[in-house]
């Protein structure tokens, strides 16, 4: 019992999960772009290893794909705000002609960039609103 404990701390050490919803408006029959993420290093601000996407649960009336990008990190970057790295953008296309709301999940997971070697794996819901 007492190996078992160690190994569940061991565990929960290393690798972290993280859930966010996220709620966007998209014109119908058009390609937008719904979301983008890029890890990169607080101390240094340089652009990490870009993480794998997968979709976990799949839209019923629209299509994701990812395609890597170069941007400006966003504000929330702290003093890294507006440094250019390399990430992912998330894009979501309806089924043509179809109004209403849509919903997917995707999933990722990458190293944390900060020396601990901790696993961080996020999935994120997103619920669309076509118009």
């Amino acid at each position: 019992m007492k190996y078992i404990l160690v190994a569940c701390s061991i565990l929960f050490g290393i690798s972290h999960a993280y859930a966010e919803t996220f709620n966007r408006t998209v014109p119908a029959n058009k390609s937008s772009t719904i979301g983008a993420n890029a890890t990169y290093n607080r101390g240094t601000c340089l652009g990490s290893i870009i993480p794998t996407f997968k979709i976990t649960k799949a839209p019923k009336h629209g299509k994701v794909t990812f395609k890597q990008a170069t941007f400006k990190l966003s504000e929330k970057a702290g003093r890294c705000a507006s440094k250019t790295v390399k990430g992912t953008a998330i894009y979501y296309r309806p089924n043509s002609g179809y109004r209403g709301k849509d919903t997917f999940k995707i999933s990722y997971k990458y190293i944390r960039d900060d020396h601990s070697g901790r696993q961080v794996y996020n999935v994120d819901k997103y619920n669309i609103n076509i118009k």
